[in-house]
């Protein structure tokens, strides 16, 4: 259950920047992408276990949010570009997906070194 729920709530805080494409020009596309890295350690410290996994999915799940409420709040789409665009995701954000996976690693590496380190 912890797992889902920090994919869920990390996913759900990266569609924010997805809904801004138009500004990832220079320092905003670091900083998106930064904000995407951040929001993926915070999966994989909350998930426990599976870090990697955690951060991954978390930018998937952003992603696929992000397709859905721009399916839904920008007129003149088909059912068809939908779809296609929906399908097409994957692909499109899998270098988010290798940051995301890094990123989800490293906040489980720091939650194991937290918690060991608790007296």
């Amino acid at each position: 259950m912890r797992f889902a729920v920090a994919v869920l709530g990390a996913g759900i805080a990266q569609i924010f920047p997805y809904l801004r494409l138009d500004q990832w020009i220079g320092v905003g596309g670091a900083l998106a992408l930064l904000y995407i890295g951040f929001a993926s350690l915070g999966a994989g410290f909350f998930a426990g276990r599976r870090g990697a996994l955690a951060g991954a999915l978390s930018v998937l799940v952003g992603a696929f949010g992000y397709a859905v409420v721009a399916g839904l709040t920008q007129p003149g789409g088909d059912p068809g570009a939908f779809a296609s665009f929906f399908l097409r995701l994957p692909i499109a954000v899998f270098p988010f997906i290798l940051i995301g996976a890094f990123a989800g690693w490293l906040g489980a590496a720091v939650r194991g070194r937290a918690v060991a380190a608790r007296p």
